[in-house]
Formats: C-alpha cells, sequence, structure tokens
C-alpha cells in the first residue's frame, strides 16, 4: 500500500513540474531554460521561439546576457539589465529565435558584474525548431517488432516519465520509444523539407480502445490512464499548441471480438476528447486494419474496415491510410515493412503539413457502375488525382501441411460480388479507374474488394496471411479494402473526344459536348514517376474548349478527359503535346530575323528580314517566359534587359502564324 501513495505522490509531482521550469542554477532561478536536445515548435516562417527567463537572487551583478550558437560558431548575442526589487532579488525574460533547420544551437547563459567581470552560469546544446507528432494505438503503432538500431539526430523524442532518462533525446533512444515507423517518419521529412520533428509514442500492446480512451473527468492528464499520460507528456514537452499531426492505428482488438463495430462510437468519443485536449491538431492518421487470419470468418469485419476508409467524409480532419500491403505483414510488420509505412505518412504528411502540391494517399473507391450494355464490365473510379495499377499473378508459400507448397493468387478472384467470390474474368487499370470483366452477365449489384478476414473460401491451403497480390497507384501506395459498395446501372453518357495544339502563348484543347453530363474532369500530366506532375482542373458542363495559358513550352504533355455523372463517367480521351524542340536548341538557321549586339548588356535590337513582328518573347532556358509584349506588325522592335541576369535566354519573334527563334548570351 505504501509502495502505491509513493507512485502516486511520483506522478502527481512529475504532473505539476514542467521540465526547464524551477531551475536553480547557481544565483539563478530558472523558469525557462532549453534542456540540452529539445525542440522548439516552429511558425509558418520556419522560426521558433526560445524562451529564457527567471529571478537572479544574488544583486551583485548589472546584467545577464544569451550568447546563441549555432553549429558552435556564435551568431546571436542579448543582454539585459538587472534592477533589483525589495528582496534584492532581479527577474529577467529574454526571448531568443533559431530556424527550423537542419542545425543545432546551443545557449550560454553569463551573468555581468562589468565588462570586465563576467561568469558562465550555464550552456545548453544540440537544441532545434521544428514540428510535433503523436503515434497512439495499440501493438502495431507500438511499431518495435525488430531491435531497430538507427538513430538521427534530427529526429527526438520527450520521456518525462520514470526510467525515461534525460527529458529529451533522439528518437528511440528514451522511454517511451517512437518505434520504426515513426523514426522513418522522422528521417523523411528531415532529409526532404528540411525541418526536424519531435514525435511521442503513446502507443500500448494489446490495449483496446475503450482502454485507450479512457479518461479521467477531473484531470484529464491523470497519469493514472494511457490517455491521461500521453496528454501529460505532450504539456510537458511544451509543443501541444503546435502539434501538428496524430498517427492511430487500433482496432485489432475489436475486431477480433463479437462485435467490431463497437469500436466507431468509442473512436468519436476519442475525436471529441482530442478537440478538446489536442486543439490545435492539424490532421488525424488513421490507419485502416490490414487482413489478418485465425478463427471463423466473420464478415463484420468488413462493416469497420469500411468505417475507417470512410470517416473523413463525416470528419474531414481525419486521413485515413491502407497499411495493408506493405512487405513482412505477420500481423506485425517487420523492418521492410515499418520503413515502408514511414515513408508514405511522410509523402502524405508533406501536402498537408509542408505546403506539397500534389496530394498522396491510398486510392479510396468513388463509386462503381457497370460500363457495358451488356453488364459484362464493371468499372471502379478512385480519386481524381490517383493513377491506379492493376497487379499481375503472385506466388506465395501456404501453410505447412498444405497439400500444395505453393498457390499462385490473383487480385481478381479478391473481389467479391454480392459476397460471392471468382466471378471476374479480368482487369485492367486505366487512369484513375480499374476496370473489371465478369466472367458471366449477371445482376449483382453489391462489390467487395478483400475478404473481411483470411482465409475465406475454401483455402485452407493458403498462407496465413494474405500477402497479395493488391491494387495501388504508381506511387505504390495500396488501395483500401472495400465492403459491399453499390454497383450503378449502366449509363450512357456518349463517346468524348479531344484534340489539343499549340497556339502563341497557350495550349487550345476542344472536345464534343456530351449532353448527359453534370461536367467535365481534365488531366495534366507531365513527367515520369515518381517526379510527374498531375495537374486536375475541374470545368462545367457546358464548355467545350480550354485554353491551357500555365503549359510549359520545354516540357511534354499528356491532356485527358472525361465527362462525369451522378453515379457514372464517360470514357476517357487522350492528347498528347509534345516539347518544344526550337526552345531545346533548333534555332533560325536561314537567318529570317537578326538580334544585335550579341553577347548584349542592356537593349537588345530584333529586325525582321520577312514580315513585321507582332509579338515578341525572352525565355529561359527552362522555356519559361520570363518577357514579352506586342507589337503591330513592326520590321524592328528593342527590348531592354538590364533586368536579367546574366545567361543563356532565347528570343522567340512571332511573325503571323510563324514562330522563330534566336539564342541569345545576356552579361552583366
Amino acid at each position: 500500500m505504501r509502495i502505491k501513495v509513493v507512485l502516486v505522490l511520483i506522478v502527481s509531482l512529475l504532473t505539476s513540474v514542467h521540465f526547464g521550469y524551477s531551475q536553480q542554477i547557481g544565483s539563478i532561478i530558472f523558469d525557462n531554460l532549453p534542456a540540452d536536445m529539445q525542440l522548439y515548435a516552429r511558425d509558418e516562417n520556419r522560426i521558433a521561439q526560445v524562451p529564457i527567463s527567471g529571478t537572479v537572487t544574488n544583486s551583485n551583478y548589472s546584467h545577464i546576457s544569451v550568447v546563441k550558437f549555432r553549429n558552435n560558431e556564435r551568431v546571436g548575442y542579448q543582454k539585459q539589465g538587472l534592477s533589483a526589487n525589495s528582496s534584492s532579488n532581479a527577474i529577467f525574460n529574454i526571448t531568443a529565435t533559431i530556424k527550423a533547420e537542419l542545425a543545432e544551437y546551443a545557449f550560454e547563459v553569463y551573468l555581468v558584474k562589468s565588462p570586465s567581470d563576467s561568469s558562465r552560469v550555464v550552456r545548453r546544446e544540440n537544441i532545434v525548431g521544428g514540428d510535433f507528432y503523436i503515434i497512439y494505438g495499440q501493438s502495431n503503432a507500438v511499431s518495435w517488432e525488430v531491435d531497430y538500431q538507427v538513430r538521427y539526430e534530427y529526429c527526438r523524442s520527450f520521456g518525462s516519465l520514470p526510467g525515461s532518462g534525460a527529458p529529451w533525446g533522439k528518437s528511440n533512444d528514451i522511454i517511451p520509444r517512437v518505434g520504426i515507423f515513426g523514426v522513418e517518419f522522422q528521417r523523411k521529412i528531415a532529409e526532404d523539407m528540411q525541418i526536424p520533428t519531435c514525435v511521442i509514442n503513446g502507443a500500448r500492446a494489446g490495449a483496446s480502445i475503450q482502454q485507450l480512451v479512457a479518461r479521467n473527468p477531473n484531470n484529464h492528464a491523470d497519469g493514472n490512464t494511457f490517455y491521461g499520460q500521453l496528454l501529460m507528456e505532450a504539456q510537458r514537452s511544451g509543443l501541444l499548441n503546435r502539434i501538428r499531426g496524430i498517427f492511430y492505428w487500433q482496432g485489432e482488438t475489436e475486431a477480433n471480438s463479437d462485435n467490431p463495430m463497437s469500436w466507431a462510437p468509442d473512436f468519436e468519443r476519442m475525436l471529441s476528447q482530442w478537440k478538446e485536449d489536442f486543439p490545435k491538431v492539424e490532421k488525424i492518421y488513421l490507419f485502416q486494419l490490414p487482413l489478418f487470419g485465425g478463427g471463423v470468418y466473420y464478415d463484420e469485419i468488413g462493416v469497420l474496415r469500411e468505417y475507417m476508409r470512410t470517416i473523413d467524409v463525416k470528419f474531414p480532419i481525419i486521413q485515413p491510410y491502407a497499411a495493408l500491403g506493405a512487405p513482412g505483414w505477420t500481423f506485425h510488420y517487420g523492418l521492410p515493412g515499418s520503413l515502408k509505412l514511414g515513408q508514405e505518412l511522410a509523402e502524405m504528411a508533406k501536402f498537408h503539413h509542408y505546403g506539397a502540391k500534389e496530394k498522396k494517399t491510398s486510392p479510396s473507391l468513388q463509386k462503381a457502375y457497370y460500363s457495358t450494355k451488356e453488364r459484362d464490365e464493371i468499372t471502379l473510379v478512385f480519386e481524381d488525382y490517383q493513377e491506379m495499377v492493376y497487379p499481375k499473378d503472385s506466388t506465395y508459400e501456404n501453410i505447412s501441411g498444405s497439400t500444395e507448397p505453393v498457390s499462385t493468387y490473383s487480385v481478381k478472384d479478391f473481389f467479391y460480388l454480392n459476397k460471392q467470390w471468382q466471378k471476374l474474368k479480368s482487369g485492367r487499370a486505366e487512369a484513375n479507374r480499374v476496370i473489371v470483366k465478369l466472367k458471366q452477365v449477371g445482376s449483382d449489384s453489391l462489390i467487395k474488394y478483400l475478404p473481411s478476414k483470411y482465409h475465406y473460401a475454401g483455402l485452407t491451403s493458403a498462407p496465413w496471411f494474405y500477402l497479395g497480390p493488391f491494387l495501388s497507384n504508381t506511387l505504390g501506395f495500396r488501395a483500401f479494402a472495400f465492403h459491399h459498395n453499390k454497383i450503378y446501372n449502366f449509363e450512357d453518357l456518349g463517346n468524348i473526344q479531344l484534340t489539343a495544339a499549340k497556339r502563341v502563348d497557350h495550349v487550345n484543347l476542344k472536345w464534343n459536348k456530351l449532353s448527359a453530363v453534370k461536367g467535365y474532369v481534365l488531366d495534366r500530366i507531365s513527367g515520369v514517376v515518381p517526379t510527374q506532375t498531375h495537374d486536375i482542373f475541374y470545368l462545367s458542363a457546358s464548355q467545350t474548349e480550354y485554353q491551357d495559358l500555365t503549359a510549359r513550352w520545354d516540357l511534354e504533355y499528356t491532356y485527358r478527359i472525361r465527362g462525369i455523372g451522378d453515379h457514372a463517367e464517360s470514357n476517357i480521351a487522350v492528347s498528347q503535346v509534345e516539347a518544344d524542340k526550337i526552345i531545346l536548341g533548333l534555332e533560325d538557321e536561314e537567318g529570317r530575323i537578326s538580334v544585335f549586339p550579341n553577347p548584349v548588356t542592356s537593349r537588345l535590337s530584333v529586325k525582321s528580314g520577312r514580315g513585321g513582328i507582332n509579338k515578341l518573347q525572352i525565355l529561359d532556358q527552362r522555356g519559361i517566359v520570363i518577357l514579352a509584349d506586342s507589337y503591330n506588325d513592326n520590321p524592328e522592335v528593342e527590348v531592354d534587359l538590364k533586368n536579367l541576369a546574366s545567361g543563356v535566354y532565347f528570343v522567340r519573334a512571332f511573325l503571323g502564324e510563324t514562330e522563330i527563334v534566336k539564342k541569345i548570351v545576356v552579361l552583366r
């Protein structure tokens, strides 16, 4: 009984004292002082505030100073005079700033009596600015199936509970450990975005959602609950008001119960509590449960997965994620699978927190419909930005004692029409769609992808876990499993055709009008995976033409357009535009225009020997127009280039419908 009282007292003291507060060092009682390895939250300008404040108890000093170092080089100095109060104490408050970057800062605090008499009180080092994330859930969120020895300097964590050691440290160096996918996420953000991060992992192996959501109503940060311990750590880190995201992976416990959907109301209660206790969180990343085996087949697990897949419709703060299909699944992931998860989570976070233009997620079914009159083909439509891949068949070893050592698996066999499997003949991918062919024409009204539990439908000699193949996009994100979604009837929206033609300063796109559509989706794709760009334009049903004014002349583009109905879509029409070969180096060999002087320092004269000039452009080596002007068919014009940096440029002259290019050199 005495031991229990002591533990409660320790937790109570830890809860009431923030690390870095009320530390007495020499003649200073610090209210705020950085700890070694501490991370401070950045603002949107990538600047973090570092407060250093407290009370000087010795009246013999005239002022206090703080020296700032960046990578051990002195970069800043601040001082503040000291005026003692009636009790001979002097209060000071200094705020330094650091950049959120791959650099470490140090601070030295000095007490000064005179310009020649000062003493260093304390030095704190390896301090960074960056972002804060939380991991919560059960064993898969703990993510520690192997002993992962790798540590990264700019991947930080915080742990202040007994046994954690120093409060700040490298991820996986302190307790609780961040876990493998967490630290891999941090590594990717540091390398790709040049921003350090702190992650706190509050996951608990085997925990039910009822255990994880339990909260003391009188003290939300009560360390006697899992929820309270996590909240307490977040509060004590000082980062709670700048939290970027929460990664939540849990539900295996409820999925293996008699009522999997008991998870849903508890999770919504968790969301309500997070809204109250983590009010600044920007995004919550929810893992859809992967497939697992054991016991009897229970289709209600698919209902839970469907809820996880579509919950963002009800709660837009949530970004669902399909962990299934990463390598090495055996109910937990080993090192390769965990690293894959961390890398994909980083790609998702770049869009939500770091300004990436293109969204990258697990493909999620948007609608399904019969796409032929004969009802022998079903089209599955995923998000507009997805580029789908239909996988090849795969061979896997069977469980020990099976009649066959290996089996060949085809993803078409793991679609279910009206709850029956193996009704598909083939499949293919087309843009953001997967099209499946039926073995026989039918009247099925529901489609499901992947069984609710594995093994299923007589696969008694199969591997214990479903290892693939999986639908995915071109970036390798696996599609969510979906559960008995409606198949809409065939709608004849017509056949769309598209033409794309280059004009003087844009690409002109034209298509035929489809009378039954609600609008059009136009895609513009350039480059190759993984660096390809994908722009999407949403157009009205009345449009039959679009001018692409932002196309670059040095890039090749593929344009696609499709008409959109309530429950179906038209065919996809495709047209390509090649890169401008003239800009890439083919010049005017016939002398139709002349430019002088060349090289040029300020004003350039352009003279036409064949007709007047109606437009002139100056382009850089990438083909981007940086200067442009129109003229009234003048035979000779002048252009002021004094604001251009030294380098190679191109002059594009428009003589009626003829375009002529000359290369010039600008000197400064």
